[in-house]
């Protein structure tokens, strides 16, 4: 029993994050419907992009104890892994920027619906939160920058 519950956090931070994502893209939608359409299209593109520069060298991945549970068969499926090593600044920035460019952007269409746009972060926070003290708190991935498992 104890092995399952690594997978609660993971899938409930991705299962949030998404759904305030589709807020976004809802509301987006609502303004331009090509908009809308085309940050839709882009979602499954920058989260692979985040699992190749990222999740590649997590040493969850090989063993199939992903802490996100769904990335890691994804990663291994579609990309060549890495050991586990410090990540590089340019991985970092090709993992994080597109996907903080991502959340950033339907910001200026979210401030027109205040509920949305409070919702939207909220839910943001709740999965960030989630991850930070569900999910970091059992990885093993002690090459992250935000590890709380460095010897």
């Amino acid at each position: 029993m104890a092995a399952m519950n690594y997978k609660i956090p993971g899938l409930l931070s991705i299962g949030i994050m998404f759904i305030a994502l589709a807020i976004a893209g809802y509301q987006l939608f609502m303004s331009s419907a090509l908009i809308g359409i085309l940050y839709a299209l882009l979602l499954p593109v920058v989260f692979l992009n985040l699992l190749y520069f990222y999740c590649r060298k997590c040493p969850h991945v090989p063993d199939n104890s992903c802490r996100h549970v769904i990335f890691g068969p994804i990663v291994k499926k579609l990309y060549k892994l890495e050991e586990p090593s410090p990540y590089k600044i340019s991985e970092l920035f090709l993992a994080l920027f597109p996907f903080i460019l991502f959340i950033l952007f339907p910001q200026y269409w979210l401030f027109q619906n205040k509920l949305l746009l409070t919702v939207f972060w909220i839910l943001m926070i709740i999965s960030g939160l989630i991850i930070l003290f569900g999910v970091c708190r059992e990885c093993r991935n002690t090459h992250c920058p935000g590890c709380h498992n460095l010897k």
